[in-house]
């Protein structure tokens, strides 16, 4: 009676710890667990290589001249953001800031381009060590789907 009340509380344990693990994930598309915390995770300079329009893949539309496909967003440990994009074969490089939401599936970013500021919240789809997809809606309720990628980590060794 005693060995199978045992096996009883070890199988209850396990499932509760699985159950807990899939209940804590943080993003829609994964991962469901990491040991680099999202604001280490975040840091360094990220490619935007994907762009999604009311759930249709685009290359010839972004939501803002910052936010256009093969732009590098960098994100510096300090919470300030540096993006660099080209228009007219020019480079420029629009400044601002990001924060997390306090649940941390949220991503903040405050920046401004040559012509304007944007605050933006993007949702956080996947967030894994190389690969970062985000959403948002814009003021003309566009839907828009970022995907990034990890170019460069500005992560302290071993992170």
């Amino acid at each position: 009676m005693v060995i199978i009340q045992k096996k009883m509380q070890k199988k209850f344990l396990v499932t509760l710890l699985l159950l807990s693990l899939f209940a804590s994930c943080k993003y829609e598309e994964g991962p469901v667990v990491s040991s680099i915390p999202v604001k280490d995770r975040i840091r360094g300079e990220w490619k935007l290589n994907a762009i999604q329009k009311n759930g249709k893949s685009t290359t010839t539309e972004a939501p803002s001249i910052a936010e256009s496909r093969n732009n590098a967003f960098s994100f510096y440990k300090n919470q300030r953001l540096q993006i660099d994009y080209i228009e007219n074969s020019t480079l420029y490089q629009a400044d601002g800031f990001y924060e997390f939401s306090s649940d941390k599936k949220n991503l903040i970013l405050k920046f401004s381009d040559r012509y304007l500021s944007y605050e933006r919240t993007y949702k956080i789809l996947k967030f894994k060590s190389k690969e970062l997809k985000v959403k948002f809606t814009d003021e003309q309720n566009i839907e828009w789907i970022l995907e990034f990628t990890l170019t460069q980590s500005f992560r302290p060794y071993g992170l």
